[in-house]
Order: structure tokens, then C-alpha cells, then sequence
């Protein structure tokens, strides 16, 4: 084989194994360490306020960290405590709504049932199942599905206590994880210049280059993300709530808000709440409320889906077309965390592409060097 052409495959191979065990290493790495990412990322949020304090107040550092890590907390406890409290309120309330109203949704599901239209469709089947010669095969399907339907039935029961015992158990590893990540914050914003500083000195300036290029996108694509989803949420809480007011519905802010929540839900959305409430309301015998919430939860579809793909663009940076397409992708290979890691994975890789890093990445494999030689010249 001509020695060129060896020493290329030679380097591509190289170059694959460092990338699959860098890989690897973040997979595995990752859960051991991830108290002390959460700490470098509250340090990072808090230090233009550290620094503020540092400079305004003329503090210690240590005081400044520890006063910000102080304002963190009481605010992220009392907007918890606050949502909690609101969603607890809506429960004991609705909790009292059912109450009040289950035994006239049994009259009307009653009703329903005994109507002509039920009574029509069940004669319907009737008549088409005496048609059938093999009601023995017909006997055994129905059993099948029956049959099928428990098992699938005691399946997601079983999965809900599951995850429900996991969750629980959980509960203490994640507290002292928190507790953990807490302290890895004062220690890590008291030092963050100091650390900064060593960190780039075991960097070369071209890859230092490349890093601040990557996490400048990496930056920006996570918060555009975060900026987004409440842009959208947004979007279908203002729909709600103004759809719900023209339909004179009580407590329309609150459900408003609530909804706007749950369209965080990936496949369902919105949907969750609205179509068994239009069920509901179909089979209550309010039809023109029921038409009202169905017109109501087409306009919210649209809105989503014709904002989505616009607003993500506007504030990851990608193209529509390009979003839609790795938010599709992501779900098909991730599921609901698809959704996150789509996006993310095609602002990561248009983010090496503008460090050059596929380019470097070429030369090397080809060239057996990764900086342009012709510039250092």
C-alpha cells in the first residue's frame, strides 16, 4: 500500500478513537461529576451579580459569593414555593369542581349511552357480527384484544409505580447532589478568575480560539432554547386565556397559565387538557361550548406550529427548515429529550465548523498537521 495513503488511514483512525472514547469518557464521566457542572453553571450565572456586589459594595469575594448564592436561593425558593402553592390551590379547587359535579357527568354519561344514536350503532355491530359465519374466531379475537388490553393496561401501572419508587428513592441522591453542587459554587465563584486563568494557560491560543468560538454558540444556543420555549409558552397561554375569556370561562388566568405549562409535554401539548375537557362538554350536551373550546384548541395548533420552527430559529441562529429538521431527528432518535439535544447537536456542529475544527480535523487526517502552514510562515 502506498505510504501516503496508509499514513491517511492510519490518522483517520486515529482521529475516529479519540473521538469515540472522548465519547465515551463524557457518558461515563458525566454522572459522577454532574454536582460540579451544576455548581460551574450557577457560578457562571451569578457572577455578573458577584461581581457587581465585589465592586458597588466593596467587598470580600468570599462575601460577594456568598451573599449572591444567598439572593439565588431565596428567590429560587420563593418563586418553587409560590408555584406550588398556586398549583395546590388549583387542585384543592378543581378537586371540589369533580366533587360537585361527578354524579351529574355519570347522569349525562348514562344518558349518552341510552340515547338513539348509541342504540343504532349497537345494533349496527350486532347485526354485522350475526353476519359473520366463524363467530368462534370472531369470540377469540375479542378475547385476544381483550386480553392484550389488560396486559397493556397492568403494563403502564406497573411502569407509573416504578418510575414512582424510583423517583422516591432517588429523592435523597439528588438532595445531596444539590447540597454538593451548592458548595462546588462558592468554591468555584470565589476562585472563577483564578480558575479562568488556569484554564487558559493549558490551552494553546489556537485551540483557546476555537473553544471561545464553540461556547460562544454553545451560549447562545442554550439560552436562545430557553428563550424560546417561554416565547411559546407565551404564545399558547395568551391564546388560552384571551379564548377562554370570549368564552366567559371562570378562572380563564389561572387555566391559562396552567395550559401554558403543559404545552411543555411533548406529543401531547395541550392537548392533554383540552381534549378531554371537550369531551366532556360534548357529552354534558353543551355543544356550543364544546365547538367553542374545539375552534379554540385549532387556533392554538396552528399558532404552535406555524411560531415553532420561526421563533427557535430567531433564537438558536438556525434556519427554520434546519430546526424543524433536527427537532424531527432528535425526536425520532432521543425521544422527548430529542427535542433538547436536536437543536443543540446542530448548533454544536455549525459551531465547530465556524472554529474551523472540521477543517483542522481534515488537514490533520490528510496532511498529518492541523494549522495552516502557509500563515505561520
Amino acid at each position: 500500500m502506498d505510504r501516503p495513503l496508509l499514513g491517511k488511514l492510519i490518522r483517520g483512525v486515529w482521529v475516529s478513537v479519540i473521538i469515540a472514547a472522548s465519547l465515551i469518557t463524557i457518558y461515563f464521566v458525566v454522572p459522577l461529576i454532574y454536582p460540579f457542572l451544576i455548581g460551574w453553571v450557577i457560578a457562571y450565572l451569578l457572577n455578573p451579580l458577584v461581581d457587581w456586589l465585589e465592586r458597588k459594595g466593596r467587598m470580600h469575594r468570599w462575601l460577594a459569593v456568598s451573599l449572591g448564592i444567598l439572593v439565588f436561593l431565596s428567590t429560587l425558593s420563593g418563586l418553587i414555593t409560590l408555584v406550588v402553592f398556586r398549583i395546590v390551590n388549583e387542585i384543592q379547587r378543581l378537586s371540589i369542581f369533580i366533587n360537585n359535579n361527578y354524579e351529574q357527568w355519570l347522569t349525562d354519561i348514562s344518558i349518552f349511552i341510552s340515547s338513539d344514536m348509541i342504540h343504532h350503532w349497537v345494533d349496527q355491530i350486532s347485526n354485522l357480527y350475526q353476519q359473520i359465519g366463524d363467530q368462534e374466531s370472531v369470540d377469540t379475537g375479542i378475547n385476544s384484544v381483550g386480553g392484550k388490553l389488560a396486559e397493556a393496561v397492568t403494563s403502564i401501572l406497573q411502569q407509573l409505580a416504578a418510575y414512582m419508587v424510583a423517583f422516591l428513592t432517588a429523592l435523597p441522591n439528588v438532595a445531596v447532589g444539590l447540597i454538593i453542587a451548592f458548595i462546588a459554587t462558592f468554591f468555584i465563584s470565589k476562585d472563577w478568575y483564578r480558575i479562568r486563568q488556569w484554564s487558559g494557560n493549558l490551552m494553546p491560543d489556537r485551540v483557546k480560539i476555537s473553544v471561545s468560538t464553540i461556547w460562544n454558540d454553545l451560549r447562545k444556543a442554550l439560552f436562545g432554547f430557553l428563550k424560546a420555549q417561554f416565547i411559546l409558552i407565551s404564545i399558547t397561554a395568551f391564546f388560552v386565556i384571551l379564548g377562554l375569556f370570549l368564552l366567559r370561562v371562570d378562572y380563564a388566568v389561572s387555566i391559562g397559565l396552567l395550559i401554558g405549562l403543559v404545552d411543555l409535554m411533548p406529543y401531547l401539548g395541550t392537548g392533554a387538557v383540552f381534549i378531554p375537557w371537550i369531551i366532556i362538554v360534548l357529552i354534558s350536551g353543551d355543544y356550543g361550548f364544546g365547538i367553542g373550546l374545539s375552534v379554540l384548541y385549532g387556533i392554538i395548533l396552528i399558532a404552535r406550529q406555524l411560531a415553532e420552527p420561526k421563533v427557535l430559529s430567531s433564537s438558536i441562529g438556525l434556519n427554520p427548515l434546519v430546526t424543524l429538521i433536527g427537532v424531527f431527528v432528535g425526536l425520532k432518535l432521543f425521544g422527548v429529550l430529542g427535542l433538547i439535544i436536536g437543536p443543540i447537536a446542530l448548533v454544536l456542529g455549525f459551531a465547530f465548523h465556524r472554529a474551523d475544527v472540521f477543517r483542522d480535523i481534515r488537514r490533520y487526517i490528510v496532511h498529518g498537521y492541523y494549522f495552516d502552514k502557509t500563515n505561520d510562515l
